[in-house]
């Protein structure tokens, strides 16, 4: 019993590591996201679609805004006020999209707020939490349940949350029932730009090293406070540089144009969930001097009410007319001193694109736009968004507390999957108690099964005679009278004579040596075939065959 309950340990510890092993990640395609559903606009967003209760499919974007993930409702684009946005009046089929697909709340099962995590970067953005449901969302091929919160009002955000800050509960969930291994994720946002668009990927619980183009060789800490300004931030790096490479317009030659130096360097966040640069006010009017004399005329910006008879811009950047001209330059990012990233042009400045009155996406090629918030980074926290994003590869380790960037392999095709973490090692897991236990029933189950079965067979090869000591019997032909002579002795409450015992020794001496040729024996059960241990104790005493575990790294 204890040999089969060590056996069953043993698989399982290996079951364990050899999936630790194997490394076990979760991915996502991440880009534009088209959402059909009956009766409805369609919807254009951007982001990961994941489906809901198996039935509803939304975009979510990644937030380290959130803990928890947030999903956006159908209040949101049904009253006057919620569809006014930036001083323009939405249609529902426009805010429909702008919300990546927004959910009925009486959909879901709702549970209390308490089931929530704790979620300060929302709050700190002048955002109520009213509402929270369990659902279970399908995230590539696994699914989960898990507690969201429902956005049921507010303009501070756009498409539904996926909520990865320092401490999601959607990593929390998915390392708990073993789907990852580590609190990780990689980010690839791909790129939105007009002249080289190109998908992305979402990788939790390891990173795609088909999307880093260098090893990880720039590493920052991730802060135990991270709250960066009037708002928080688990991401933070500090720029100490900030040029602009400008082509001129009747030069061949690129000028460089410090807008600040290290001298003046300030602590960003970077945040996926944003797509624009968002620049403190001081760095903001000294870009718009550089834009001013790059271009061919003064640059004048223009409000989003001129152009929003033909759509709506969800994250208004600075707008100017196409006439001013090209705004010829690249943004190039120093950051900690060590890493140098730069934004070409491609990526830096696009034709408007917005939202038609249908809610699809469109270009409007009289605007150009510059990548870069037109208003001061809100709570005077500056951020690096999805524009940044498009040239880096993000990896955060929450269980190590840091995250790295890397330069972008812009080329990267099939993800490749590489899973974080250490394997189990120490104390057993519920999971695995769990299955022990149902090992050692089953496993008293089957040798109880083996007795009886053992029993059974020997009492059919040596059968007991009215309930006393049992004789072996002769059944080789010619030794009948034997047969006879032992009936006869057996059961009379007697003892025999002398000369009776030792005609009796006799018979028995002559039974027992036919019992040897035939396979049995005087006083056990047949052990033609099998071993005196193997039927006395109901197992084998052979080793159980050793199984491989794992540990280390993955």
């Amino acid at each position: 019993m204890v040999d089969l309950l060590l056996f069953t340990f043993l698989l399982i510890r290996a079951a364990v590591a050899a999936s630790c092993a194997d490394g076990n990640t979760i991915q996502f395609r991440v880009g534009n996201c088209t959402i059909r559903s009956p009766n409805e606009p369609e919807v254009q967003s951007w982001g990961a679609e994941v489906a809901l209760n198996n039935e509803r499919t939304i975009c979510m974007v990644p937030s380290t805004v959130l803990n928890d993930t947030f999903l956006t409702t159908t209040s949101l684009c049904q009253s006057s006020e919620q569809l006014k946005v930036h001083q323009v009046d939405m249609t529902p089929a426009q805010c429909a999209s702008r919300r990546g697909g927004p959910v009925s709340a009486d959909k879901f099962k709702g549970v209390p707020l308490s089931n929530l995590v704790q979620n300060p970067g929302w709050t700190l953005l002048n955002n109520t939490i009213e509402d929270a449901v369990e659902v279970s969302m399908q995230l590539s091929r696994q699914a989960i349940t898990t507690t969201v919160g429902l956005i049921t009002k507010g303009q501070n955000s756009a498409a539904s949350h996926l909520g990865l800050a320092t401490d999601s509960s959607i990593l929390k969930v998915l390392k708990g029932q073993g789907l990852i291994v580590a609190r990780s994720f990689g980010l690839n946002v791909g790129s939105q730009s007009v002249q080289s668009p190109r998908g992305g990927s979402l990788v939790l619980g390891g990173y795609d090293q088909g999307s880093v183009a260098n090893p990880f060789l720039h590493e920052f800490p991730i802060p135990q406070n991270d709250r960066l300004q009037d708002r928080h931030c688990p991401l933070q790096a500090e720029l100490t540089g900030l040029t602009l490479e400008i082509k001129m317009a009747n030069a061949s030659e690129t000028e460089s144009r410090d807008i600040f130096s290290k001298s003046t360097g300030i602590t960003v966040c970077v945040e996926p969930y944003d797509n624009l640069f968002r620049l403190p006010s001081e760095t903001l009017s000294a870009l718009l001097g550089y834009v001013n004399q790059t271009t061919e005329q003064r640059t004048h910006l223009v409000p989003v009410t001129e152009y929003a008879d033909e759509l709506v811009n969800l994250e208004p950047g600075l707008v100017y007319r196409r006439s001013s001209g090209e705004f010829n330059a690249a943004l190039r990012f120093t950051i900690n001193d060590k890493m140098t990233v730069e934004v070409p042009f491609h990526e830096l400045q696009r034709p408007l694109r917005g939202l038609d009155s249908n809610g699809a996406a469109v270009l409007n090629t009289s605007y150009n736009e510059l990548q870069i918030f037109g208003d001061p980074a809100p709570g005077n926290a500056p951020v690096l968004g999805k524009a940044f994003l498009s040239q880096v590869y993000l990896f955060v380790d929450y269980d190590a507390g840091k995250f790295y960037m890397a330069p972008l392999n812009s080329e990267a095709g099939a993800v490749l999957p590489v899973a974080t973490g250490t394997c189990p090692s120490g104390g057993l897991t519920a999971t695995e108690k769990g299955l022990i236990a149902l090992g050692a029933v089953l496993g008293a189950l089957v040798l109880a099964i083996l007795a009886w079965a053992i029993y059974r067979w020997r009492r059919r090869r040596n059968p007991r005679i009215n309930g006393t000591e049992a004789q072996a019997m002769d059944h080789s032909p010619g030794n009948a009278t034997s047969g006879a002579q032992n009936r006869s002795v057996v059961g009379t409450g007697q003892f025999p004579s002398r000369n009776r015992s030792r005609e009796m020794q006799d018979t028995l001496s002559q039974n027992s040596a036919a019992g040897a040729d035939s396979g049995f024996a005087i006083g056990h059960a047949p052990f033609g075939h099998l071993s005196r241990q193997s039927v006395e104790t109901g197992r084998s005493y052979e080793s159980p065959p050793h199984r491989p575990t794992h540990t280390g790294i993955v």
